[in-house]
């Protein structure tokens, strides 16, 4: 389903771009799909329709320029990135919102008639937590499953001891949400390994610059100042780079 006019706005050298990329597929598997859109969908059926233009110059009346496509996911997972909830795809269209592209993106998830469910559980083989996600997914958690979770916690009197200096906990990753933390983590794991192979951590300091040029004293006297009206030093330090990076040869890193 394509609105008519949905080419506009497309510039005659993205036109081309789009058709040289789709111009062999033929199938789109989109993975994630409780991520996607309303909106989303609709423009990148759009822009694939674009790249599916006959040699006449016109757009398909077929969603997707009419390849097939393949949708995976789970409802239960994350939500639309960085739109309102409305947006998610299970969400009707209200009547106010005709025209609009999340109303088309909805009529464009309405045209998927082939529904497949998976019932076996492939990627955990733990039986313990085989029998959690069952009682998960059907709604049925006992307590016998919210007391095994509650050992995994590591406060908790009755977990298992842990020893963090022998395999698989003397390398495992931690992962946190909180930059505070983060940093904290990485600068005891780096002087942990730093101890252990009798290493040197070098610490590099951070050179701002302006297309390539150092900074000024004056701009540097702004860069110090920028944000400091009703913005807090804990909101400055969250969205902006560390002034120091310290490095030890040997460290693990993880570029994300």
């Amino acid at each position: 389903m394509i609105s008519r006019g949905s080419e506009r706005g497309i510039s005659a050298q993205a036109k081309v771009k789009l058709q040289q990329f789709w111009h062999d597929y033929e199938y789109l598997i989109i993975d994630e799909m409780s991520m996607v859109g309303k909106t989303f969908l609709a423009k990148l059926s759009r822009n694939i329709a674009v790249g599916k233009m006959t040699d006449a110059g016109a757009v398909t009346a077929h969603s997707f320029g009419g390849i097939n496509v393949i949708m995976c996911g789970d409802f239960h997972q994350f939500p639309p990135v960085a739109v309102g909830p409305s947006e998610a795809l299970y969400v009707p269209s209200k009547p106010q919102n005709k025209g609009t592209p999340a109303q088309l993106g909805r009529a464009i998830y309405e045209e998927f008639q082939t529904v497949v469910i998976l019932q076996e559980q492939m990627r955990v083989t733990d039986k313990v937590w085989q029998d959690f996600l069952y009682g998960v997914r059907m709604g049925r958690v006992q307590e016998p499953h919210i007391a095994m979770l509650r050992q995994l916690v590591l406060t908790n009197p009755s977990a298992p001891p842990l020893d963090f200096t022998v395999p698989p906990w003397a390398d495992a990753c931690l992962v946190t949400p909180r930059h505070a933390v983060r940093r904290q983590w990485n600068d005891a794991a780096l002087r942990k390994h730093a101890r252990h192979i009798g290493g040197v951590v070098f610490v590099c300091t951070a050179e701002d610059t302006i297309k390539g040029n150092p900074l000024n004293l004056q701009q540097r006297y702004a860069f110090t100042l920028r944000g400091s009206a009703g913005e807090s030093q804990g909101r400055r330090v969250k969205r902006e780079l560390p002034d120091q990076v310290e490095l030890c040869v040997g460290m693990k890193v993880m570029v994300t």
